[in-house]
C-alpha cells in the first residue's frame, strides 16, 4: 500500500510557496536630492557703448535744437527764403527732413506763409502790386495748399481794379528833397483836394513821410488834407478815390 504522508508534505510545501509568491512586495522609496536652479544668464553691460550712444543722441537732440533756433532768428530778421542756407525755410525743411512732425518746424513753415501773405497785402495797399505779387509767388513756393493764398490773390486783383492813383516817389530825390519832387508833391496834394481822395503815404522812414506831407499841404492852403502815414522801403502816395470819384 502507497502511503499518503509524504504527498501531504509535499502539497503543503507547494500551498506555502505558491503563498509566497502571490505576497505584494514592499516598494523601497528612493529620495533624489532637489536640483539647484541654473542661474539665468546675465547680459554683460557694456559702459562704453552706452555712453557713446548716450554722445551720438545728445550731439542729434542739439543740431535739431540748433536749427530751429537758426529758423527763428531767420524768420524775425525777414530771411524767409533767401539767401537760400541760411534762410527760415532752409532751417525748418532741414529739420522736416529727418523730422517730419516736428511742431516747432511746421509752424515756422505756416509762420513764412502768413509773413509772405502781410507783406503782399501791405504792398497791395501801398500801390506796389508788382511786389504784391512777388510776395505771393513766393507764399506759394513755400506752401501752395496755404488757404490764405487764393483770399490773397482776390484782394489785390480788388485793389489793382480800383480807381485809386499811385505815385511812385524817386527815394534819391526825396533823401535831396529836391525842387522837382517839392512840385510833383504839390500838385498830388491838388488831385487830392480836387477829387476828396484820401491819401496813404509810404516812406522809408517818419522824418520823410512828414516832409512830403508837407509839401502836399502848402499846395492847398485853406484846406486840410486827409490820410495816412505808413512806413515802407519803397516811397509812393497813393491817392484813395472816393466812391465813384474821379482822377
Amino acid at each position: 500500500m502507497i502511503s499518503l504522508r509524504p504527498l501531504r508534505k509535499l502539497s503543503v510545501s507547494a500551498l506555502l510557496l505558491l503563498a509566497a509568491c502571490q505576497a505584494p512586495q514592499r516598494t523601497q522609496v528612493v529620495s533624489l536630492p532637489t536640483p539647484e536652479p541654473v542661474p539665468a544668464a546675465v547680459e554683460e553691460f557694456d559702459e562704453a557703448a552706452a555712453q557713446e550712444d548716450f554722445e551720438k543722441q545728445l550731439r542729434y537732440q542739439r543740431i535739431i535744437a540748433d536749427w530751429l533756433y537758426e529758423g527763428i532768428k531767420a524768420l524775425n530778421a525777414n530771411r524767409l527764403l533767401t539767401p537760400p542756407d541760411i534762410s527760415a525755410h532752409a532751417y525748418f525743411s532741414r529739420v522736416l527732413a529727418i523730422e517730419p512732425e516736428n511742431a516747432v518746424a511746421l509752424q515756422g513753415i505756416q509762420d513764412i506763409v502768413a509773413r509772405y501773405l502781410q507783406l503782399a497785402e501791405q504792398a497791395g495797399r501801398q500801390g506796389q502790386f508788382d511786389a504784391a505779387k512777388d510776395y505771393l509767388r513766393r507764399a506759394e513756393q513755400v506752401d501752395i495748399k496755404h488757404p490764405g493764398i487764393d483770399p490773397a490773390w482776390a484782394q489785390l486783383q480788388a485793389e489793382m481794379n480800383s480807381k485809386d492813383v499811385v505815385h511812385p516817389i524817386n527815394a534819391r530825390a526825396l533823401a535831396n528833397q529836391t525842387a522837382d519832387l517839392t512840385e510833383e508833391l504839390g500838385r498830388i496834394g491838388v488831385q487830392a483836394r480836387d477829387t476828396g481822395a484820401f491819401f496813404l503815404i509810404t516812406a522809408p522812414n517818419d522824418a520823410q513821410a512828414r516832409w512830403i506831407y508837407a509839401q502836399m499841404q502848402a499846395a492847398v492852403v485853406g484846406h486840410r488834407l486827409r490820410g495816412n502815414i505808413e512806413l515802407g522801403d519803397s516811397p509812393t502816395v497813393r491817392l484813395i478815390m472816393p466812391s465813384g470819384g474821379d482822377v
